[in-house]
């Protein structure tokens, strides 16, 4: 149902007009240590992509263009699949859809959006329909709120913005959950949902995925020679150079302890090995400055690929920790490569 008619619409569609462009990708920021969720958030000033689906073609054109009045990024959808189908590949910050759309209607794009993530955007409802029990159905599918037509342009925008900074909030605080304290890097728990993710997503492509794992010789004789402090700063740096050595895509880890891991989408057994070759000669070419002296850091490190043997992120790590073992008893300071058994 559209938002204005007649004159009125025709006039504004004949005034103004937008155009859907591709989202330009997030570059990495550094976890800083020590800052407010406030100060995080502001570290990143891309525009939000607000995702606007509805069936009628006047009220895409207006909401999108008040949306691109304020500021934000807009694409949009006529109907429910086609919502659903963006929502997956473009992942907006949030969307404003349509009850009643073609295809599936807009509590089904709400329910499917929740179901398909942890942390899934916020979806704020638009709609004709004023009946109390349709408000609730659609709080009850998981949106965050519900706007009826008409509406203004001021109203819009600011149950927008609202839904934005109540996101940014969630976000900074799923971010810190999804944090090792010390390092910075993602931990366990986290890493173990990235690595799902990157896992199934390779498997569907069918393309090469592999794994480092990464341990710090000799890190016991650290912490009992220099003290936990500097164990911490050698870790902290360990940390910061592996990070450094790797791309924008790779997915990089606190496993455990002075362990890492480092997933390497579309890399295979003979890419991983010079990866790790080179993440090596990062760690080990500048001494680790502690008190009054320096840390040398070495490293071992076991490489291990996936493939048709393997049915989980475990089975990949166990992979690459048989190769760290292996790496470690022939002298360590050397990478290693797990070879399946034929």
């Amino acid at each position: 149902m559209g938002l204005l008619d007649g004159t009125l619409a025709r006039t504004f569609i004949a005034e103004h007009f937008f155009i859907d462009h591709p989202r330009s990708g997030h570059e990495p920021v550094k976890v800083l240590r020590g800052l407010s969720i406030a100060q995080v958030m502001t570290l990143d000033e891309q525009p939000s992509l607000v995702l606007v689906a509805d069936d009628d073609g006047v009220t895409r054109a207006i909401v999108g263009s008040w949306l691109k009045g304020a500021g934000y990024e807009v694409i949009a959808a006529s109907d429910g699949d086609e919502a659903l189908e963006l929502a997956r590949e473009r992942e907006p910050d949030l969307l404003l859809v349509d009850v009643t759309m073609p295809g599936r209607d807009g509590y089904e794009v709400c329910r499917a959006i929740q179901a398909e993530s942890a942390t899934p955007p916020p979806v704020i409802f638009l709609t004709a329909h004023t009946q109390t029990d349709a408000r609730v159905a659609g709080l009850d599918a998981g949106a965050v709120d519900y706007i009826v037509k008409p509406f203004a342009n001021e109203e819009l925008v600011a149950r927008v913005r609202a839904a934005l900074r109540t996101k940014a909030v969630h976000d900074g605080l799923a971010e810190r959950a999804a944090r090792d304290g010390l390092t910075g890097l993602f931990n366990r728990r986290e890493l173990d949902t990235r690595a799902h993710q990157a896992v199934a997503l390779a498997d569907r492509h069918s393309r090469p995925f592999s794994c480092l794992l990464l341990d710090i010789d000799h890190f016991k004789l650290v912490n009992d020679t220099h003290g936990h402090a500097a164990g911490d700063t050698v870790l902290r740096e360990a940390a910061q150079r592996i990070c450094d050595a790797s791309r924008i895509s790779d997915i990089v880890g606190r496993y455990g302890g002075e362990e890492f891991v480092v997933l390497l989408p579309e890399t295979d057994g003979h890419a991983a090995v010079a990866a790790a070759d080179k993440l090596r000669a990062l760690l080990s070419d500048t001494p680790v400055p502690v008190g009054r002296g320096q840390i040398s850091i070495r490293a071992s490190i076991g490489v291990a690929t996936w493939d048709d043997t393997m049915r989980s992120p475990s089975d990949l790590y166990a992979a690459a920790d048989t190769a760290l073992y292996r790496a470690k008893a022939l002298g360590r300071d050397r990478t290693e490569l797990h070879v399946a058994a034929t």
